[in-house]
């Protein structure tokens, strides 16, 4: 197993949690652009789709836009989380039992998990998924998925919001731009730093630029703070 010294000396691993077509792909995009370039990701969706090529259970589920069996999913989430921390998982858990037996798995590790939870309305995730043209989001399986999750993920929420020994929780609005959703994040991820490393500020040197292409602050915002990041992290690792 391959693990690297925790993120900011805090977590063993970040699972993403909303919709597709919510912004989650673009936002774990952002934080290997910005912030962990060598941060090991995965989609649960990509993953299902790439077993659906030789597993006909999972092509049809998923063609069908139904959730792949909680057995299966876990056992997928378990062996990736294992294999890759610190890393990142998109879409998981979806359900309840799910998120159960995530709960069991950090205890049983002594992990301590990032939660980050993207929100988005139905008609911004509709435009954005109808402007990617892939073959599994027409309308029928689009409002399906968006049923099952308003259904299921105040559960998943639930159970997570018991255990903050074992959870952090980032909540985000996807319905802005990209960069200001990053933004977000990172803002989010700053209140749950250890106030140590803001006293240790004055050796940390990071740059605040806005490039000409820019027509708004928020790049150089998310530079800015990345830069601030991985600063401690370095220092970290150099321990």
């Amino acid at each position: 197993m391959n693990r690297k010294p925790l993120l900011l000396e805090k977590w063993d691993f970040i699972v993403l949690l909303g919709e597709s077509g919510g912004g989650k792909g673009t936002l774990v995009q952002n934080i290997l652009r910005y912030w962990l370039p060598d941060l090991h990701t995965a989609s649960m969706g990509d993953i299902f789709r790439k077993k659906s090529e030789e597993d006909p259970e999972i092509k049809d589920l998923t063609a069908q836009g139904i959730l792949i069996p909680n057995e299966k999913s876990c056992k997928i989430f378990r062996a990736f989380a294992l294999s890759n921390s610190p890393g990142l998982i998109d879409g998981y858990p979806r359900n309840r039992a799910q998120a159960i037996d995530l709960i069991r798995f950090a205890k049983e590790n002594g992990w301590r998990v990032l939660v980050v939870d993207l929100t988005c309305r139905i008609d911004v995730i509709i435009e954005r998924l109808l402007a990617r043209k892939r073959q599994d989001d027409n309308l029928t399986i689009v409002y399906k998925r968006h049923t099952d999750h308003m259904n299921l993920h105040p559960s998943v929420m639930e159970e997570i919001r018991t255990r903050p020994d074992l959870f952090d929780i980032v909540t985000l609005d996807g319905n802005h731009d990209a960069e200001i959703v990053f933004t977000s994040f990172l803002l989010g991820v700053l209140r749950l730093v250890d106030m140590l490393y803001f006293y240790d500020m004055t050796t940390i040197a990071t740059n605040f630029a806005v490039t000409e292409d820019e027509t708004t602050v928020n790049p150089a915002i998310n530079r800015w703070i990345c830069g601030f990041l991985q600063s401690i992290q370095n220092k970290l690792n150099e321990q």
